[in-house]
């Protein structure tokens, strides 16, 4: 049984890894990346393109979650280890109870907790003219055949966008991007160097 315990715990320990080093909610292995924000059109508006979060209402199942199995089968593994090392008067059976219920504890609120930074919505309306040369981050890197995803700060809240550009280079995660459009749910982007490029011919 402990070699269980040895295996469940470097599984899960790895994907946990990944995921603290991508910033625990940076990561996401259920379901390819998707923009936050959606266009839509208003009639007989002045401006008639705003943005705005898209409510997920959804029934959630921590089951259905890879982050509950990863997390619960490092935790299952890490106090299965723990507990046959160190309560030496208690059963296999006992100490794989114990290790169940642990796993599926910490899998659950930790699957939990993922998913609500997740899903935080932005806490106001945004039209497009107001991203117009706000920067963002990127999250997944890119470049002008491909397309990524950008962090950026939309009146206090982080707003994950899907990034393109037209610009001939790749942009790595961490880099400084700034907004010069915004299409269809996707946000064009360009570099820092542009950016500083297109302010000396202006002056």
């Amino acid at each position: 049984m402990e070699s269980a315990y040895v295996f469940c715990l470097i599984i899960g320990g790895a994907f946990v890894a990944l995921s603290a080093f991508a910033g625990l909610d940076g990561v996401d292995f259920d379901q390819d990346f998707e923009p936050d924000l959606e266009i839509i059109d208003q009639k007989n508006k002045e401006d008639n393109t705003s943005i705005y979060h898209r409510p997920r209402r959804r029934l959630w199942l921590p089951f259905l979650s890879l982050k509950f199995w990863t997390f619960g089968s490092c935790f299952f593994g890490l106090t299965g280890i723990l507990l046959s090392n160190i309560s030496t008067n208690l059963s296999p059976t006992i100490i794989a109870i114990i290790s169940i219920i642990v796993g599926i504890l910490c899998g659950t609120i930790m699957a939990y907790i993922l998913y609500t930074l997740k899903n935080r919505p932005a806490n106001s309306l945004v039209r497009s003219d107001d991203l117009l040369g706000l920067s963002g981050i990127v999250e997944i890197p890119f470049d002008k055949n491909s397309k990524g995803k950008i962090q950026v700060n939309v009146k206090e809240s982080m707003v994950a966008f899907t990034a393109f550009s037209e610009e001939n280079k790749d942009f790595t995660r961490g880099e400084k991007v700034f907004i010069v459009g915004v299409e269809n749910n996707r946000a064009w982007v360009v570099s820092e160097d542009w950016m500083a490029r297109s302010s000396e011919n202006k002056s």
